[in-house]
């Protein structure tokens, strides 16, 4: 943003009383104070800032759930996991294998799977 003082006035700026004479530009943060509160009539815009673009929306993750043609989900949560197990001891065998397989396998999802597995639960 830059703005032009058509009008001098006197203000606190960067722990300061500083006077501002007529025809000096200002830029930036400065500008951006000024241009809100500055004495009315002594600030001239010159540049507003651009709007700022849309942040576009973020991708859709697929539903692990839904993939099931991938395995189990074991990068999911546990309820997603326990989701597409659905109480079945073969993908429960399935999920177990493939949370086992992983660097740092969760211990308590381990335990659940392994008793499905088994038909305990």
């Amino acid at each position: 943003m830059r703005v032009r003082v058509v009008k001098p006035f006197e203000a606190y700026w960067n722990y300061a009383v500083t006077t501002f004479n007529v025809d000096a530009e200002l830029e930036g943060e400065m500008a951006r104070h000024f241009a809100d509160n500055a004495p009315v009539g002594c600030i001239e815009v010159l540049e507003r800032d651009p709007e700022p673009k849309p942040e576009p929306a973020p991708a859709k993750a697929a539903d692990p759930v839904q993939s099931e043609g991938d395995g189990p989900p074991v990068d999911g949560t546990i309820d997603t996991l326990m989701t597409w197990v659905d109480g079945d001891p073969g993908r429960a065998a399935q999920a177990l294998e493939a949370e086992q397989a992983k660097d740092k396998p969760r211990s308590t999802v381990v335990k659940r799977l392994a008793g499905l597995a088994d038909g305990e639960e």
